[in-house]
């Protein structure tokens, strides 16, 4: 059912051992519809930890004057999923787009309510100079867009959730065909928006965008961001025998989990984990996010060397994630928010294989220097909670993928349900272009891989 190019890297993939190849070649049959509605869970027992995330959402969510908090957090209790497929982007980005509105299928189907969105913000405002990509770089109708009237320079040395504000959003027109912003329908209204900083101007656009859509507005749509993360770390601290503390201010589970980290992102198999990444913490100075790093059992700037500005207690550095200053790196941030709770993270391409990557760190470390009840290493182990979702499993091509570069109000969404839904998800992944930045850190196969595989991998 796979394009041959696709099959050839799915086919790549396994012999890699990647979780993302084997979800795909086990979903090669199903229809897209069936495996979006197996995202969403079954209810499960709330754990502490799950109660924890649910109580740093519904803060983020009343800090920010969103309404019904306590049917958010209600929600997050009895159906345990976040979509985490999403950069900071706005929702005109095709990939943003599909990777929302997937999730908001998925949810439908599942008979679900509330959608929760979780956008990483804690990175680089430019990943590459030419044409420029980044989160407030945004293609649409035919147009690369500025979103926010700031250098290359500014932007190269920032991180989105340290912008500094105010910001309004501009449109400046960088490449591609003239727009008049002004009057379109769904960048006209948020042309001079103005926000204190990043996350929150896209937080405020998309849930405007988002409202403009012909989609089913029974289910909700709410969006996080990364400092969710850092509050969730915040309230880990104040428990002295939980893991998180643990593994942060236990001398010796630290340096243990860092060493088995560092030798499973060293190794070659290693297929999504960069190997430049703080140990736990990233540290705000300006408008950048600089990695801290242990040398010696003492937090550094791994930059300069330098000590970390803030005094290393639980109580300073709850402080300094909730002000900001300190942000969790993506172990500790999908430690809190998806594997000690126990909530399906639905992510991308290589969200799959990195949280499989973490899941080894958390059982090898533990199994050394134990810091998890066995309830935690069942549940943190769970090979369910990471699913892949959005852009990966579907492929737009035609009058499907106009719609999505113009999207606006009058955009006929029905039509991508009926075109895609009921298709084998062999059929809609397309030629896998999204997962092709994977292809360097693939080995050279010896032969061609699907002479080897059994029927059903």
């Amino acid at each position: 059912m796979l394009d041959p190019s696709a099959r050839h890297l799915v086919d790549r993939l396994l012999a890699a051992g990647s979780d993302l190849g084997r979800q795909l070649y086990r979903a090669r049959h199903q229809r897209l519809r069936d495996h979006l509605r197996s995202l969403v869970p079954a209810a499960a027992d709330p754990n502490p930890h799950l109660l924890r995330l649910a109580v740093a959402v519904g803060r983020y969510l009343a800090a920010r004057g969103e309404r019904d908090t306590d049917e958010v957090c209600s929600h997050l209790l009895r159906r345990p999923v976040i979509q985490a497929a999403d950069h900071a982007n706005l929702l005109l980005d095709p990939e943003t787009f599909l990777n929302n509105y997937l999730f908001h299928v998925a949810t439908r189907e599942a008979g679900g309510t509330v959608t929760i969105h979780s956008q990483c913000t804690t990175v680089s405002c430019l990943s590459r100079r030419t044409p420029p990509l980044g989160p407030t770089f945004l293609r649409t109708r035919g147009a690369l867009l500025a979103v926010y009237p700031l250098s290359r320079t500014t932007l190269k040395d920032s991180s989105f959730c340290a912008l500094p504000g105010p910001l309004e959003m501009t449109f400046g027109g960088l490449d591609g065909v003239p727009l008049d912003v002004a009057a379109d329908p769904v960048l006209g209204p948020l042309l001079g928006q103005r926000a204190p900083d990043g996350p929150t101007g896209y937080r405020a656009a998309n849930d405007r965008i988002w409202r403009g859509l012909d989609l089913d507005h029974g289910v909700r749509r709410v969006q996080i961001d990364e400092s969710v993360a850092a509050e969730c770390v915040a309230r880990h601290l104040a428990d002295p025998d939980g893991p998180v503390y643990r593994l942060l201010f236990d001398p010796y589970v630290r340096e243990t989990f860092l060493r088995v980290k560092r030798r499973l992102v060293a190794d070659q198999a290693n297929l999504a984990v960069n190997r430049a990444a703080p140990d736990f913490l990233w540290y705000r100075k300006g408008s950048r996010l600089h990695q801290v790093v242990f040398v010696d059992g003492h937090p550094v700037l791994e930059a300069t060397g330098a000590p970390l500005p803030v005094p290393y207690t639980p109580a300073a550095v709850a402080r300094a994630l909730r002000a900001g200053d300190l942000a969790a790196d993506r172990v500790l941030a999908y430690l809190v928010r998806c594997l000690l709770p126990g909530v399906v993270a639905v992510g991308g391409t290589a969200q799959q294989d990195y949280v499989a990557l973490y899941r080894r760190m958390v059982v090898e470390a533990n199994a050394e220097a134990p810091f998890l009840t066995t309830g935690e290493v069942t549940r943190a182990t769970r090979a369910d909670l990471s699913r892949v979702g959005g852009r990966p499993l579907l492929e737009l091509a035609g009058d499907a993928l106009d719609l999505v570069r113009f999207l606006g109000p009058g955009s006929r969404l029905a039509d991508l349900d009926d075109a895609y839904l009921d298709r084998p998800i062999g059929a809609t992944v397309g030629a896998l272009r999204s997962a092709r930045h994977l292809e360097a850190r693939l080995p050279v196969p010896r032969q061609h891989v699907s002479e080897r595989l059994p029927a059903c991998v």
